[in-house]
């Protein structure tokens, strides 16, 4: 059975659209672009909101326990949250195609939800940038999504350093991703492709 999530156009792509916003929702498509976002983009510029599988329409009742469906990803060597991360992939991947390949997609998320944003950006080649608002501290964290084994190689503070060059707006960020991220921004060369607000 192929895995669907939902999309949402707030703005639709039209000819010309330079950039196509992708925010990653926690909750359900009807959810409203928070205001950091509507600061971030312009009404020339495309958004849609996505739901990642597990999250709004597609959500699966969480009986605990057992909580079947987390538990068969373990079981598989996988996390709920690992695929959630590629379907933010294939999602910026389907809008850029969309576009005719003259835009360029750039993923926003709160929460969670920016934290597999940062790792869905580290995988795919066509985000060209991304907003995020309030990313978790650590991987250790009980707002942080499971990744099984992602604490061998790096935590979250070092995933969102590892986004430089691209342009990256870190909002109300805990002060070791700040602090990473602007250590490796300054080494790429690309401090100017970092902003952050509080």
């Amino acid at each position: 059975m192929p895995i669907r999530v939902g999309l949402k156009a707030v703005r639709p792509s039209a000819s010309g659209v330079s950039r196509i916003w992708l925010y990653v929702t926690g909750s359900d498509l009807n959810e409203a672009p928070p205001a950091w976002l509507k600061d971030r983009s312009t009404e020339q510029e495309a958004l849609y909101v996505l739901e990642p599988r597990g999250v709004g329409a597609s959500r699966w009742t969480t009986k605990n326990p057992p909580n079947y469906v987390e538990r068969s990803h373990y079981l598989l060597g996988r996390t709920v949250d690992s695929g959630r991360v590629w379907d933010i992939a294939a999602t910026a991947r389907y809008l850029r195609r969309l576009s005719g390949e003259k835009a360029e997609v750039y993923l926003a998320g709160e929460g969670p939800a920016a934290a597999l944003a940062a790792y869905a950006a580290l995988l795919e080649p066509d985000i060209a940038g991304l907003a995020l608002c309030r990313p978790p501290a650590s991987h250790m964290d009980n707002s942080a999504p499971p990744l099984l084994g992602v604490l061998r190689a790096l935590d979250m503070p070092q995933a969102i350093g590892m986004l430089a060059p691209l342009p990256l707006t870190l909002i109300e960020a805990p002060a070791g991703c700040r602090q990473t991220a602007a250590d490796a921004y300054r080494v790429a060369g690309s401090s100017g492709r970092l902003n952050e607000r509080n």
